[in-house]
């Protein structure tokens, strides 16, 4: 979009924001009121999906309501939104194919500063289905217990999670667990959050899982008071620059919770669960699944008669991708 289009599109959602009708938007730049439906919903959509809109799901439809009642998180996000870096009018995929995801992987080895973090990266992110904010605020605690091990069946913590509310985390993917060994093993050996302890791997276990590349967790900016997380740049600007390198830079992070989601159900997980998992409500997990055609298997055979195998290995870029092997319950011991 052209700066001076990009700007009129801004004005438009800042006035619907304000509650301005769209009729009388469109007749101020002398358009017609679908035009500015369309113009604000896309930047909306982009807003949410990029840069993060406080209590508003980043697969909720952006209503002239949800604008209103929700203004001045827009507005915010508006002003960290860096339109050069998001190409949010391009078409993006629904799902990506494993191939993608392998090719995605090699291009992190190629362009990227911190290779196994990055990695380790996309792997949680399309494994587990969390949000760039929540895989920020993740800790080393959260993925291992004190003895070492990995917690197969974690918790994202109320106070990290974007619904506000404990949910299930699952770290039974073999492929993922290796990728953030791999990345822990070197944070270790550089003596990055480390303790001299033996437990949680010699790493403090209130630090963060992912660190940038000098150390640091990840800031997240916090609204007036500091009781909500808002947004943290620095993670979408990873995934954004890692999907960009892979020539994907039009795919947000909606497509990765959205092949969880499928990978959830073909394994026979029901819609409450899958909603349960990824923190938002049944109306969405079916709009996720609007764009792309769920398999036969999961559509015709009830989740409840389906028998859970116990868990194994799965790999992003090639095989079964196993991501909801057994319920969820609280964070094992």
């Amino acid at each position: 979009m052209e700066p001076a289009n990009l700007a009129i599109t801004q004005a438009m959602l800042r006035d619907a924001a304000a509650g301005i009708p769209y009729g009388q938007i469109a007749a101020a730049h002398g358009v017609t009121k679908s035009t500015v439906s369309v113009r604000v919903r896309r930047l909306a959509q982009a807003l949410q999906h990029i840069v993060g809109v406080l209590d508003v799901d980043e697969d909720a439809s952006p209503t002239a309501s949800l604008l209103r009642n929700h203004r001045y998180a827009y507005l915010e996000a508006l002003e960290h939104f860096r339109p050069s870096k998001a190409p949010f009018l391009q078409r993006v995929p629904a799902t990506l194919a494993p191939a993608q995801i392998g090719m995605l992987l090699k291009k992190i080895d190629r362009h990227s500063h911190s290779p196994l973090r990055d990695k380790a990266l996309v792997h949680v992110l399309f494994s587990t289905g969390a949000k760039p904010l929540e895989i920020a605020q993740l800790t080393v605690q959260d993925y291992l217990d004190a003895a070492g091990q990995v917690r197969r069946v974690s918790v994202l913590r109320a106070e990290i999670a974007a619904n506000g509310a404990d949910r299930p985390l699952l770290f039974d993917c073999g492929e993922t667990n290796s990728a953030i060994d791999a990345y822990l093993a070197e944070r270790a050996g550089a003596g990055r959050n480390s303790m001299e302890a033996a437990s949680h791997r010699g790493l403090d276990p209130a630090s963060r899982l992912f660190l940038s590349r000098d150390g640091r967790a990840f800031q997240v900016l916090r609204t007036q008071g500091g009781k909500r997380q808002a947004v943290c740049k620095e993670i979408h600007d990873i995934y954004r620059r890692i999907f960009s390198h892979a020539g994907m830079a039009g795919v947000h992070t909606a497509c990765a919770r959205r092949m969880a989601a499928l990978s959830m159900q073909a394994r026979g997980a029901a819609t409450q669960e899958i909603a349960d998992a990824l923190g938002v409500k049944r109306a969405a997990v079916r709009k996720l699944f609007k764009s792309v055609a769920a398999p036969a298997s999961a559509r015709q055979v009830p989740a409840a008669s389906i028998r859970r195998p116990q868990p194994v290995a799965c790999s992003l870029s090639g095989g079964n991708m196993d991501l909801f092997p057994h319920p969820p319950s609280r964070r094992e011991a």
